[in-house]
């Protein structure tokens, strides 16, 4: 029985059981080596990417709270303001968004609202919201197929629960049939290490447009890593509709349904390209597998007879092509980097701490900015707490803070911003985090240091980081 199950039958007897025990996960080895499971905890940060021509940007999804009701995430992005009605003074969106997810509804339900908006209720019962529920997961590994809904909640509209709200986020639900094709691969960036996640494939007619999806093989944890909705559903531009969409823009009507793309392609898309954790309470993952039972579950008071499932998830859909974000995106739309000290479960030396001590170098990935700007968002708070936390434990340490980004935009460019963020992240840890300003530098060297092809979407994002280089 799954700690799933087990906390889904003591919602059901309506008798909370006792905290679930704090799970810290070892991280080991690199991407040729187990991919390390991705427990449900608060801290759990996942972070999607999109492109777009004036760079990638990401959205951000952090699991604020786990307790034997569900779970409560934070969403935050930033996307370039390109729309017609774009206002040149504000040059991004800023989107948070709140939502809770039902331990019942990680369960079973097959409603994946994987749409956020400012605009919203917390709490829309019968969904899920990043990823989706372990009945559709165990349905697709045991039957082949399974049925989900998606919602296809127009950008801008508000989120609204009651049904008795007109319209309200059942009416934009629609669904359909995906099968199962395969288990893959896919490369991550799991805790600062490149790592390739199993996921299962599955493909199908949802709302009546071809769609594929790619979820964690984890019935505990089914977090969505790549989505594509309505595949190729977007035709390019021919005279006639380029006219129509010229049309459209001078009468200030809006593309609702991305149908003025010059290339055409997808309705929309979703890329997971990056997920840390460091858990900071009660977790819904058991460490020992869909089984459960292994390090890292607890045992709940049940009511007689008492069984059931879960599952969580992680990743957002979104509108034009996926849910934006704005942190972390190199070239024009943001370059990004570093994350917390993992602890591993033996008590052992976190990663971050460890590559420093042993090879005087490490690349982050969680240190968040403003799109286009130096400006750091909240979310890398933990980050800047454990570097500094580091420089304490170790006084006779000094670190260079030498900023990368990917090769979207100049190259004269791509290194002023490198520069602005690496001198940005040293004036918190000086300024908020009381590091000794003497035992810092700080550097850029923009999209002339790539590790990895500029080409694709998860390789620009491990391009796009902070290096710490320990110095005597």
């Amino acid at each position: 029985m799954t700690i799933y199950r087990l906390i889904a039958a003591c919602q059901a007897g309506g008798r909370p059981g006792r905290r679930l025990a704090p799970l810290l996960l070892a991280l080991a080895g690199s991407s040729t080596e187990a991919a390390p499971q991705v427990p449900l905890c608060p801290g759990l940060t996942i972070v999607t990417a999109v492109s777009q021509p004036s760079g990638d940007y990401e959205s951000i999804k952090r699991i604020e709270s786990v307790d034997s009701e569900g779970i409560r995430l934070k969403y935050s992005s930033e996307a370039p303001n390109t729309g017609w009605f774009a206002n040149p003074d504000e040059p991004v969106i800023r989107t948070v968004a709140y939502r809770r997810v039902l331990a019942k509804d990680l369960v079973s339900a097959s409603d994946y609202q994987q749409v956020f908006t400012a605009d919203a209720d917390e709490l829309i019962p019968g969904t899920t919201a990043i990823g989706t529920s372990m009945a559709v997961l165990e349905t697709l590994k045991a039957v082949d197929e399974a049925t989900i809904r998606i919602s296809l909640l127009p950008a801008a509209t508000p989120l609204r629960a009651g049904e008795e709200t007109q319209p309200n986020a059942y009416d934009f639900f629609q669904g359909g049939t995906i099968k199962r094709l395969s288990t893959v691969s896919i490369p991550v960036i799991v805790n600062d290490r490149p790592v390739e996640l199993a996921a299962v494939h599955a493909r199908g007619q949802v709302a009546f447009e071809d769609s594929e999806f790619f979820f964690l093989d984890d019935e505990q944890n089914p977090m969505t890593l790549r989505m594509r909705l309505g595949i190729g559903a977007i035709p390019p531009m021919d005279p006639m509709l380029a006219d129509t969409c010229a049309q459209m823009r001078k009468d200030g009507v809006p593309d609702l349904l991305n149908a003025c793309l010059p290339e055409g392609g997808d309705r929309d898309t979703l890329q997971v390209v990056k997920i840390s954790y460091q858990c900071e309470g009660p977790a819904l993952a058991g460490g020992g597998g869909p089984g459960g039972g292994g390090p890292g579950s607890a045992e709940l008071d049940l009511p007689d007879g008492g069984s059931g499932g879960a599952a969580g998830g992680g990743g957002d859909g979104g509108k034009g092509g996926g849910a934006g974000g704005g942190s972390g995106a190199g070239g024009a739309g943001n370059d990004g980097g570093a994350a917390g000290d993992q602890q591993s479960g033996d008590g052992g030396a976190g990663t971050l701490e460890q590559a420093l001590e042993e090879t005087g170098r490490a690349d982050v990935y969680s240190i968040f900015f403003s799109f286009n700007s130096d400006e750091i968002l909240e979310e890398s708070e933990p980050t800047l707490a454990e570097i500094a936390n580091l420089m304490r434990k170790h006084p006779q340490w000094r670190l260079s803070l030498n900023g990368h980004t990917d090769s979207i935009a100049s190259d004269s460019y791509n290194l002023e911003l490198s520069r602005r963020r690496a001198n940005a992240t040293m004036r918190a840890l000086v300024e908020r985090y009381g590091v000794p300003e003497d035992r810092l530098t700080a550097a850029g060297s923009g999209e002339s240091s790539p590790i990895d092809t500029n080409d694709t979407l998860e390789g620009r994002a491990r391009n796009r980081r902070v290096e710490l280089i320990r110095f005597p």
